[in-house]
């Protein structure tokens, strides 16, 4: 409703108000809704995806650039902790078997670290990398070398 002259009253100003609120309101609960949808569905293709069969050239890529910058690990996996089965509360309670409560692609991403990785001398860090709003937020995977003794 548009305020004019013949239509002036104080209910008149706040029944625009409130109708300008619920307005605001439906359209930000529109927007959170389809934030979570597509959020949901990156969540999916994520948990879906499959160790690529050129994995350990994009990781030597990385690792590449850390040795370059005299890093001795590298970030090589990210994603929200919400994805993790616990919420990521065993990565933060330093649960050593943390690694058996993975699903879907974390759980495919532990396996080919087993597999190819370690044996390699490779050591993998979990943790997780912020805190927003001091609630956990993303899950990082570090890559570790060190040199070995003697050498």
């Amino acid at each position: 409703m548009n305020l004019t002259g013949a239509n002036l009253s104080v209910q008149a100003i706040w029944d625009q108000v409130t109708a300008h609120r619920a307005e605001e309101a439906a359209k930000q609960r529109a927007a959170q809704a389809a934030a979570k949808a597509e959020l949901d569905k990156v969540h999916e293709a994520f948990d879906e995806r499959v160790v690529q069969p050129d994995a350990m050239d994009k990781i030597a890529a990385v690792i590449r650039r850390a040795v370059v910058n005299g890093e001795k690990e590298a970030l090589v996996l990210r994603f929200p902790t919400d994805w993790l089965p616990d919420q990521g509360r065993a990565i933060t309670s330093h649960d050593p078997e943390w690694h058996r409560r993975l699903e879907g692609f974390p759980k495919r991403a532990y396996e080919f670290y087993e597999k190819e990785l370690a044996p390699r001398g490779f050591s993998l860090r979990v943790a997780v990398v912020d805190y927003p709003g001091g609630m956990p937020g993303d899950c990082g995977w570090f890559l570790g070398w060190k040199q070995a003794e003697g050498g």
